[in-house]
């Protein structure tokens, strides 16, 4: 099976593809972002923002530019800003892809060789993925950082709407804080945006610890990292104990949010319920394969 690198090298991809992120650090999620994305698409065509003072710290870090914003972390600057960016970026690539640190864009591998292939033959002007977060239960071991997550480290999903992000684009858009929402109408296309924030819980609890040196007490952002360790570690318990099995198929879940999405008037953002199915999913039979090695 050829890699999307070699796919690149004999010109068998044609768009030029930008990924773009905001991060305050280079630990974490990021280096299996880096990873991931630039495996897919080239180091050089990723494209980080950080904030106030950060920029030093990603000194050793290979990509196509990092860009530092003179403020501290606000998610409303942060969507503003990223937005901007996009324009810019569109005027050199064909697509830009948008997502998170810990966010990983997947299609449907039934259909697809890997996310480059979707890219490559999406006709959409704009895509919103599919919302999934990876779960991490009680007995599950840490997540190593070095190998692939799903099927391997972490066996189910819940799909969450709020994750439902328009994360792919060729026209310049506008989104809402958190990016939950855009001045587009979602469009589902085969696409997945696996959220890896609650599978690895423990490593959650240090990144919180550390978010929080660099934010206002009494800010939303404070408050939105100071939940503290003992309610994170009860997260693992909440979802141990969900349901493996429900009756709502996807596309149900998919019908009942579309049916919540109302379009705010002043700023032509179009946002649904932030809801959830009630319990899990196996992710091993639908996307346990060798391309999702994120």
């Amino acid at each position: 099976m050829l890699s999307s690198q070699r796919w690149r090298e004999m010109g068998l991809l044609v768009k030029k593809v930008a990924v773009i992120t905001d991060a305050i650090s280079p630990e974490f999620f990021f280096p299996r972002w880096q990873r991931y994305y630039g495996g897919l698409f080239g180091q050089e065509n990723l494209h980080v923002i950080t904030y106030a003072g950060m920029k030093p710290l990603f000194r050793d870090v290979q990509v196509g530019n990092i860009w530092e914003v003179n403020r501290p972390y606000d998610d409303k600057l942060r969507v503003d800003l990223i937005a901007d960016f996009i324009a810019v970026l569109l005027n050199s690539y064909d697509v830009v892809l948008r997502c998170d640190v810990d966010e990983f864009l997947f299609p449907d591998p039934a259909r697809f060789l890997n996310l480059a292939d979707f890219v490559e033959k999406n006709m959409q002007p704009y895509v919103t993925a599919r919302g999934v977060d990876v779960i991490e239960l009680e007995d599950d071991p840490p997540l190593d950082s070095n190998a692939p997550v799903l099927g391997n480290q972490r066996h189910y999903g819940l799909r969450s709407a709020a994750l439902n992000k328009t994360c792919l684009t060729t026209v310049p858009l506008r989104w809402a804080p958190g990016f939950h929402g855009a001045n587009a109408s979602p469009h589902f296309s085969y696409l997945y945006n696996f959220h890896l924030k609650w599978a690895d819980i423990k490593a959650r609890i240090i990144w919180n610890e550390k978010m929080l040196t660099g934010l206002t007490p009494g800010t939303s952002e404070h408050t939105y990292f100071a939940v503290g360790a003992e309610h994170l570690l009860s997260v693992a318990k909440f979802f141990s104990n969900k349901p493996k099995l429900g009756e709502e198929t996807e596309g149900e879940f998919d019908r009942r949010f579309l049916g919540s999405v109302n379009v705010h008037q002043e700023s032509q953002i179009y946002q649904g319920e932030f809801i959830t199915q009630d319990f899990l999913f196996s992710l091993e039979k639908q996307f346990n394969t060798p391309a999702a090695d994120f």
